[in-house]
């Protein structure tokens, strides 16, 4: 009798049909077979304790057709683990059906962005996935690196053990509980070097700084890039030696991230010199009984310049006159800070004396430079609202400003990333109430970050059952294809809105336009399921609607 004779009869017309607890099998196959089939996992579930048999009287049977004996070591069996795991459903949850089922289609067909909340939800729950759905989520991780930060939390101990076991999961292994602290330094991936890093400068910022001083040699480029940015955790004048040896680093891309944190220590002496440099160019100017300001671009290049990074020779592709080149360069190095405090002009009067000058271009990619490094809010804002330019009309520094457009749309777009969730969030609304930007436009911004607030998910979900009820959302195909991506940001009490989308059918919509509707469905039914598991792990689940858990 063949092993997989008393699988036959359940095999061939399914558990559905032929109930009945899980054949078995004498000896010590019997006992692996019994105890993978009772499980907690599996013990209810008649389908997978008959897959669980099957995949044990499989590998048994590929084992005993070696031709030779089995010489290696047997692998260490994985550490027990300590976080539950995912229920298979959840009651009183409206459209969540099998939990389990929805996480399946998550890590197989779901958006970036919506696994990332499933990994964030899990964590916060303190559950840990199936192990049937292991080999997935590490395909996931393998594929989408932003993804693996999130998703190492809920792989649990049987994740972590599978992850060792075969080359192109190996990014998670090592960092499981009972791995020790340094593994994960000498031994892990550049992301889980970058966490450790980020991790003991929170906690000790000397040590860390000693940690990457120590290490650098050794790194790529981009390596030594990466770990440099984590210095800004705990940043401080101790971490200035340091930066000023980064400076000269072959890296370009080390270089400059060496130069941004350096902007942040205007106590620094890199920052003193930047500013030594710009005062003399800035004068001040009565006119009508108020001062202003007036600037000048450097009349030639001075030796001590290509000691801090600033270049002489103009590139070819550099749009920029020479003068204003080197005045770029200048204005780039120097805080931000020190502009409003020395003019006692905020950074919106900055701009629009900019604006005024000469020397427009250059100062203005030069504290757009300085900006990035800082992000500082009021500086953003005045970007933002300077890039709201509607007609050249007879002002000619309306009219120049109008000719940079393409390069304040982008200044804007980077400024606009650069805010706080909220005022990001107060710029995207207005452009919905005022119509200034595509539906789709606002959608894509919105669908990539945290979740979104109260007020603009309300506004952009009305936004989309309109056109879904006007029969128009069938046929914007942008909006269309981004539905699941907006589902998996929007806020928890605009989830039933959101779900209701799927509900609206038209008759002539197409097998696509149908796909992506289920999308939703399944979207909003794991998004309130696993916002249930986040309120009240292992009590009574809230009613529908899920109140707001951030």
């Amino acid at each position: 009798m063949s092993a997989w004779t008393p699988l036959l009869p359940v095999a061939m017309v399914g558990t559905d049909r032929q109930p009945g607890p899980c054949p078995e099998w004498p000896g010590d196959i019997g006992a692996l077979v019994a105890r993978a089939t009772q499980a907690a996992d599996v013990a209810d579930s008649p389908a997978g304790q008959v897959l669980r048999a099957m995949a044990v009287i499989a590998t048994c049977e590929a084992a005993g057709t070696q031709d030779r004996a089995w010489s290696a070591s047997p692998l260490q069996a994985a550490a027990d683990d300590r976080l539950p795991v995912v229920p298979e459903r959840l009651d009183g949850v409206a459209g969540s059906g099998s939990l389990r089922a929805l996480l399946r289609w998550a890590l197989t067909d779901a958006p970036g962005r919506l696994q990332q909340q499933v990994f964030a939800d899990l964590a916060a729950a303190g559950l840990r996935l199936p192990e049937m759905l292991l080999p997935l989520a590490l395909d996931v991780g393998r594929r989408a690196v932003a993804l693996r930060g999130p998703l190492l939390p809920v792989l649990g101990e049987r994740g972590l053990w599978l992850a060792r076991q075969r080359e192109d999961w190996h990014y998670a292994a090592g960092a499981g509980g009972e791995a020790p602290g340094e593994t994960q330094w000498t031994d892990g991936t550049l992301e889980q070097r970058r966490a450790f890093l980020a991790r003991e400068r929170a906690t000790d910022a000397a040590a860390g700084r000693r940690r990457f001083e120590s290490a650098m040699t050794e790194l790529a480029a981009k390596e030594r890039a990466d770990l440099a940015a984590q210095l800004a955790v705990r940043l401080g004048m101790d971490d200035e030696p340091l930066l000023d040896r980064l400076r000269a680093d072959r890296s370009r891309e080390v270089r400059d991230v060496a130069l941004d944190l350096l902007l942040r220590l205007p106590d620094a002496a890199h920052p003193r010199r930047a500013i030594e440099r710009i005062a003399p160019l800035l004068r001040p100017e009565r006119q009508l009984l108020r001062q202003q300001w007036a600037i000048d671009a450097p009349e030639a290049a001075a030796p001590d310049w290509a000691a801090d990074q600033v270049v002489a020779a103009r590139p070819t592709s550099e749009k920029l006159g020479e003068r204003a080149w080197w005045l770029h360069q200048l204005v780039r190095q120097v805080p931000l800070d020190w502009w409003t405090t020395t003019t006692a002009m905020t950074p919106a009067e900055l701009l629009g004396w900019a604006a005024r000058t000469d020397w427009a271009d250059a100062l203005k990619r030069g504290w757009f430079d300085a900006l990035a490094a800082t992000r500082d809010v009021a500086w953003c804002e005045a970007f933002l609202d300077a890039s709201q330019i509607t007609g050249a009309g007879s002002d000619p520094a309306q009219a120049q400003a109008q000719v940079n457009v393409p390069l304040q749309m982008h200044q804007a777009a980077q400024a606009l990333n650069w805010l706080p969730q909220a005022r990001r969030e107060r710029h995207w609304l207005r452009h919905l109430q005022q119509g200034a930007l595509p539906l789709s436009a606002l959608i894509a911004a919105a669908s990539g970050g945290e979740t979104l607030g109260a007020a603009l998910s309300t506004a952009l979900t009305d936004q989309l059952l309109t056109r879904a009820r006007a029969g128009t959302l069938k046929d914007d195909y942008a909006v269309r294809a981004m539905l699941a991506d907006f589902g998996a940001v929007v806020h928890a009490d605009s989830l039933p809105a959101y779900a209701s989308l799927a509900d609206i059918r038209a008759a002539d919509e197409t097998a696509a336009h149908a796909e992506q509707l289920q999308a939703v469905a399944q979207t909003a039914a794991l998004r309130r399921a696993l916002l249930a598991l986040r309120h009240a792990p292992g009590q009574a689940l809230p009613p529908d609607p899920i109140p707001r858990t951030s």
